[in-house]
């Protein structure tokens, strides 16, 4: 039975579960409505052009479930005293979200066959009007192996890359627009691409500055915590959750192929007391940032979009939190994938046995790569960041070399956009 068909069945035998002796009556005609569910279908499923019921082959068994699932039906309706119509619309948006899950999927792993994994490269949200640079990229994607582009969407400065409905939005100013559905979609169909729409989430110093009760603040003088210039948002605060989730599913809709979440994390509290005492222990943490994670992957999934999460590389060996929250069991069961930065220059030194670890990146970024294979036991799950700065040409290609060894997909960093095309593999002319 071919796919078409396959769908048609499933929405009969689940969002129609009635009896075939009742398939029709005065006052309702199934085959309408079926028809009109799935032409609202965030991902439109064809119908045969079924006039009437008379036009319904169905088998025995088809029957026999027609028959179990009215039973199943009317003891929802007696049980909630929710009218047929109202049961029909739940089960039809319920059905429309399990699909978008499983489709999202599917392309995914229909994207990754097709070009035999998944390669790609960073692209700093600013640069997209820089035209040499995004010449630069167009040819690499043409002329190589790389088949994938992560674009920002939230920017490490709290900055919006494009024209946001949120309310939060309008109160802070933060939107320097780059992109809009229109641009995506001429990037995917000219490039045929897999797009990643990276949102950096805990970390925002423009939202924290004005919402200062969802910051994370000092526990000695009360005031907005920061680092480096880096200023947090509480995992656990609703109204930060919320504008991130907003964010992340308007990227969903704009034409993104996954959201990925980029500083998903406490801040490194090592030297400085913060005033929360719920996140003074890994239990604490590890919560708030996961149940944050699994809440996204939940909402993004049912609006066709994946999800990952940027993680630490040590985290792949260290057993505990470090005191941030990402602790990699509990993380990857929260997502799709995770993307570990293995760069071998952020190793201290002494780091698996090198006094230098940035001048060993093959064995630097595999040795981390063994570690959290050995726990995870899954390559679909662990898709790297790898270092594309402060390395030549052949140290970029050792990071890649690496990763392929290890049959993992990967992603080239550089906060510059700017990439050697010598980095990858050219395709055949």
């Amino acid at each position: 039975m071919n796919r078409v068909v396959f769908f048609f069945f499933f929405f009969l035998l689940v969002v129609f579960p009635l009896s075939i002796n009742n398939i029709e009556n005065e006052s309702i005609n199934y085959v309408k409505q079926l028809k009109k569910i799935t032409n609202n279908l965030a991902y439109p499923i064809a119908v045969a052009e079924v006039k009437t019921s008379n036009e319904l082959v169905l088998s025995k068994n088809e029957l026999r479930l027609f028959d179990l699932k009215n039973k199943e039906l009317k003891n929802i309706e007696q049980e909630s005293d929710i009218g047929f119509f109202e049961n029909h619309n739940i089960l039809s948006i319920k059905i429309n979200k399990d699909i978008n899950k499983i489709l999202a999927y599917k392309e995914w792993e229909k994207f990754v066959e097709h070009d035999g994994g998944l390669r790609g490269i960073y692209i700093n949200g600013y640069d997209l009007f820089n035209v040499k640079k995004m010449e630069n990229i167009t040819n690499i994607v043409n002329e190589t192996n790389v088949n994938t582009l992560v674009i920002d969407v939230k920017t490490d400065h709290g900055h919006l890359l494009y024209d946001s409905e949120t309310f939060e939005s309008e109160q802070l100013n933060n939107e320097r627009v780059k992109f809009d559905k229109e641009y995506l979609s001429s990037l995917k169909s000219e490039l045929n691409i897999y797009l990643i729409g990276r949102v950096v989430a805990f970390q925002d110093p423009i939202f924290a500055k004005t919402y200062n009760s969802s910051a994370v603040l000092e526990g000695t003088t009360g005031k907005i915590f920061s680092m480096n210039g880096q200023y947090f948002l509480d995992p656990s605060d609703t109204k930060s959750r919320n504008y991130i989730l907003n964010v992340a599913l308007e990227a969903c809709s704009l034409g993104f192929d996954e959201i990925q979440f980029d500083y998903i994390r406490y801040p490194d509290s090592t030297d400085t007391k913060l005033v929360f005492d719920e996140v003074s222990n890994f239990e604490s943490r590890t919560k708030n940032i996961n149940s944050f994670l699994s809440e996204a992957t939940l909402l993004l999934n049912e609006n066709g979009c994946l999800v990952s999460a940027d993680i630490f590389g040590y985290v792949l060996q260290s057993k505990s939190d470090n005191g941030i929250g990402q602790h990699l069991e509990s993380i990857v069961s929260a997502v799709n994938f995770i993307s570990p930065m293995v760069y071998p220059s952020h190793y201290s030194k002494g780091s698996f046995g090198y006094a230098n670890p940035n001048e060993y990146p093959y064995e630097v970024v595999t040795e981390a790569l063994e570690g959290g294979l050995i726990r995870i036991n899954n390559n679909n799950k662990i898709r790297p960041y790898l270092q594309g700065f402060w390395h030549t040409v052949d140290g970029v290609k050792q990071n890649i070399k690496a990763a392929e060894d290890k049959n993992l997909h990967w992603i080239i960093w550089n906060n510059s956009s700017m990439y050697d095309i010598e980095y990858f593999i050219k395709l055949k002319s």
